[in-house]
């Protein structure tokens, strides 16, 4: 005899009856209580695996001083200062620590950014509490939970079977096992098994490929079998995106150049060196310039810009109830070229309700709307087999003859109808919501359901047989029956009988060609239809006749293909869901901008193409095609149309991820939507693949974002936003270019004319840096979204996000800055060396403070109002104010060499470096394609 109490100890729950476990576990078949699972979460902690911790804020400000430019320049400083150039060295160390400070904060934020990420793409996970099922984030799981899995779900913790319904599980990421192994409640007699062998048991981060169970969880966190494993695991390095590597290749290639020039400056400046300074100092003085010109020259700030930008953006994204998973699919929507989208619930509101019904040869009416219960029953026409041909009659039907499939329509059923104060709502499918209340509107009452057919069994909905089935003991007749739900058509093949007037006979090809007429008329005005059949499976015992006796049945293993096969057919429910009010005005955008739209749906062709009509997608003559006349075409021979197929219907999953690859390999950038278990291949190789927010957890799991409110609209208002993000990386990345350039150019320029000191001071080129990198350009990432970003066509992916054209005008930019800089410091060098410098020192930043304001919009003289964005208006006003600072206020004037300018003075340089604005706005005209001046 088995020792419980010992197996239970040492965590052998697959050999131990249920209510044992429960005992042990101090838990219960409907759940913890709130209170309880808060004590348990507290005292044990999250159900979470460890990670790797992030920086500490320390870490990141400590980093800030890793670049070797930076060491070299601290240390060329310290040698300046025991030289005793005491004043100029505290003045450089302390604006590179202001400068780490600034960077620190940059850094800190983009940390931060990510860390919110990963905290909104948390999974979740339905557990019983208070015999209540609720959804809490998976990580607040704790001993003792009663979970309840279904298909798709990944198993958030491992966990004790306590009851399951055709119950399969996918372990291949724990045991390498590929096939999915079906699960049981019953208790194994074996001591020590093997994980494989675990048949009542579930684990966590495996997934559940079929049918439902309850779980009471055994262990969470480290202790989970893939926890014990979890220290063995290399964890995977975060990957950058594209855009990110993109810049860092750029980034090298351009810091490369730029100290080749710095290079260059500093050996010259050696040649040329003045006869009336030791070699010694002027070599320090020069090797400080050089530095600072390096540090300021490559565009460190440029990684934080981006993954903050992206990161922020993501969160700002996530409010729009588009949730972004992983970083790339942020930078990827602004490409999005093609968009594969699901029908039901993304194009429409998903709010069913059942408008008409066929049945015993009448077509009946059904008044009503959404989910309330109160309605009436029309005989709208019925079949003359006299004339075989349908007669309008109008007239109030007597519902009780529908019996049957009212019966069906209750009894193969998961959701709930809830009444909240006036109104009703549905807690589950909306189309089996919709079937609920056609009940609920009927003669019948819940009770007649509840009390006259007890539950046996559920063989669950798949995307391939596109039907359910459920088994219920029906004790007013003593049969046990099945009761099947499903696609129409697909459905008629699995009948071999009908039911006619009360009466079952053979279903006729006649039969078959008026319910096929029926659904094609029911889907025509945009009804989603489907079918149903039941059919007697056995006789059931008098001493089970009791519904207590037939729930402590065994429950028994169901064939589907036998059990689902000879079927009797019913009738059929044709359900009008309305398409979402914005959806028209979502695709007509999409048409603007260059995006093209596909639905691909396992619903009807003629229900999916009325709804295409009304939200202005489909227009006469454009393609459709069946799912299984897609298989009949080659992969090359779909290449010649597949850009111009408009839906595709009766769409298998599989057929989703050909299109993908299709369209891919006709150079589209593809937004996919998906839901189920088997859309995950689709969603995966997709560039962007779109869960919808009431979809499966494995489809969240491969998606890179998550459709939260399930609107087609929201993904068109994401693209958008994705446009406008890339466009401000690319605005802000233009300013520092454009600004560095202009800065080298003019130190490099200065020494090859042999101009007799330099323009700018090493402090003064070191502070620019501060304020040119630091607030302006920080606050173009919060620019105004452009409003006709989405009148334009996609970008190219492959291009580089600083093209040839570019380049050259952030080099016109830099000598357009630098000959208006020099001109003035040669009219003002006869007036002294500082106040040539503060003149030329004033006019760099005063032109990157006109700039700033050119470089917003990626069109010219689009945005021209300096108060739209109010942050970069105040970082401009800072960084003036700043400015006026150093030139006027006394001590500052002794640290950075400068002296008072004149209102003239100040009138030449507003004057010349106001072209800083002109220039970059000019400059658009000559890097903007075509496609920019739509």
């Amino acid at each position: 005899m088995k020792d419980y109490s010992k197996l239970l100890k040492e965590g052998k729950f697959y050999a131990v009856p249920i209510d044992k476990i429960l005992s042990f576990l101090k838990s219960r078949k409907t759940g913890l209580y709130e209170k309880e699972a808060d004590f348990r979460l507290k005292k044990f902690g999250y159900n979470e695996l460890k990670k790797k911790k992030h920086d500490s804020a320390l870490k990141i400000f400590l980093s800030q001083f890793s670049n070797f430019l930076v060491i070299l320049l601290i240390f060329a400083a310290f040698i300046s200062l025991f030289l005793g150039e005491i004043l100029d060295s505290i003045a450089i160390f302390a604006i590179l620590f202001l400068t780490a400070i600034l960077g620190f904060i940059q850094d800190y934020k983009a940390e931060k950014a990510m860390e919110a990420l990963e905290k909104m793409s948390s999974p979740y996970a339905k557990v019983l509490r208070n015999n209540i099922i609720v959804k809490i984030p998976s990580k607040n799981i704790v001993v003792g939970d009663i979970v309840f899995l279904e298909a798709g779900d990944i198993v958030p913790a491992d966990g004790r079977i306590i009851e399951a319904h055709n119950f399969k599980v996918n372990e291949a990421n724990l045991t390498g096992e590929s096939n999915d192994v079906k699960k049981n409640s019953d208790v194994l007699k074996k001591i020590n098994v093997p994980i494989s062998e675990q048949k009542n048991m579930v684990f966590a981060s495996t997934i559940v490929t079929y049918g439902k169970a309850f779980v009471v969880v055994t262990s969470t966190a480290m202790n989970t079998e893939i926890g014990k494993i979890a220290n063995t695991i290399q964890e995977q390095k975060e990957t950058k995106t594209p855009l990110q590597v993109k810049f860092d290749i750029m980034g090298k290639q351009i810091s490369f150049l730029a100290l080749f020039v710095i290079f260059l400056v500093f050996v010259i400046s050696l040649y040329n060196a003045p006869s009336n300074i030791s070699i010694e100092q002027y070599f320090i003085d020069m090797l400080i310039l050089s530095l600072s010109l390096a540090v300021a020259a490559v565009p460190s700030s440029l990684p934080p810009i981006i993954t903050i930008s992206l990161s922020l953006g993501a969160k700002a994204l996530a409010s729009k109830k588009m949730l972004i998973k992983k970083l790339p699919a942020a930078e990827s929507l602004g490409s999005v070229t093609f968009i594969c989208t699901d029908k039901t619930g993304t194009l429409t509101k998903n709010q069913m309700t059942v408008k008409k019904i066929f049945f015993d040869n009448k077509v009946i009416s059904v008044s009503g709307s959404g989910y309330d219960i109160d309605g009436d029953f029309f005989l709208e026409k019925e079949f003359d087999k006299k004339n075989k041909k349908f007669k309008k009659v109008n007239k109030k039907f007597n519902n009780e003859k529908l019996e049957l499939l009212l019966r069906i329509s209750y009894l193969n059923n998961n959701s709930k109808v809830v009444k909240d104060k006036n109104s009703y709502s549905v807690i589950g499918d909306p189309t089996e919501g919709a079937l609920k209340v056609l009940s609920y509107k009927s003669f019948f009452k819940k009770n007649y359901f509840d009390e006259n057919f007890v539950f046996i069994e559920e063989l669950p909905f798949d995307s391939d047989r596109k039907r359910m089935s459920v088994i219920y003991d029906n004790l007013k007749n003593n049969f046990r029956e099945v009761y099947v739900k499903g696609a129409p058509d697909l459905l008629l093949e699995r009948c071999n009988k009908i039911l006619d007037n009360g009466k079952v006979r053979k279903l006729t090809v006649e039969d078959k060609k008026r319910i096929l007429k029926v659904n094609e008329e029911f889907a025509s005005n945009a009804l989603r239809v489907l079918g149903f059949a039941y059919k007697p499976l056995e006789k059931i015992n008098e001493i089970n006749k009791s519904k207590k006796e037939c729930k402590n049945k065994n429950k028994e293993n169901f064939d589907v293909e036998k059990i689902e096969n000879n079927l009797i057919f019913v009738g059929l429910t044709g359900m009008y869901d309305p398409p979402r009010e914005e959806v028209k005005k979502a695709i007509m955008e999409t048409k603007n901008a260059g995006i093209k739209v596909m639905i691909i749906t396992g619903d009807h062709a003629l229900t999916t193409k009325a709804v295409a009509k009304e939200i202005g997608l489909y227009n006469k003559g454009d393609k459709i095609l069946l799912g299984e006349e897609l298989d009949s075409f080659s992969d090359d021979e779909l290449l010649n149309f597949i850009e111009d197929i408009k839906i595709i219907a009766r769409a298998l999953p599989i057929q989703k991820l050909r299109v993908v690859k299709l369209l891919q390999k006709k150079g589209h950038i593809v937004a996919m939507t998906g839901d189920g278990v088997n859309d995950a291949p689709a969603l995966k190789k997709a560039d962007i693949g779109i869960a919808v927010g009431s979809g499966t957890d494995i489809a969240k799991e491969v998606s890179k974002a998550v459709l939260e409110d399930d609107n087609f609209a929201t993904i068109v208002n994401a693209i958008s936003y994705g446009r406008n993000m890339y466009d401000k990386i690319i605005n802000s990345t233009r300013y520092l270019l454009a600004c560095n350039s202009g800065e080298i150019l003019t130190i490099f320029t200065a020494i090859i004319l042999k101009y007799s000191i330099i323009p700018l001071l090493p402090i003064q080129i070191l502070l620019m840096n501060l304020i040119t990198d630091g607030l302006p350009a920080l606050a173009l990432g919060v620019e105004p979204e452009d409003k006709d970003v989405m009148n334009r066509p996609p970008r190219d992916p492959k291009e580089n996000p600083i093209t040839k054209k570019t380049l050259f005008m952030i080099l016109m930019f830099g000598v357009v800055m630098a000959s208006g800089t020099l001109f003035l410091f040669h009219k003002y060098l006869p007036l002294g060396d500082t106040y040539a410098r503060t003149v030329a020192y004033t006019t760099l930043v005063m032109f990157e403070m006109f700039a700033v304001f050119g470089v917003r919009s990626i069109k010219p003289f689009r945005k021209l109002n300096p108060f739209s964005n109010i942050w970069l208006f105040l970082a401009v006003v800072f960084s003036i104010i700043l400015q006026l600072f150093i030139v006027y206020n006394p001590f500052l004037q002794t640290i950075f060499h400068t002296t008072a300018l004149t209102v003239y003075d100040w009138l030449n340089i507003i004057l010349i470096s106001s072209f800083g604005f002109f220039g970059m706005e000019l400059g658009k005209f000559f890097i903007n394609d075509e496609k920019y001046k739509k």
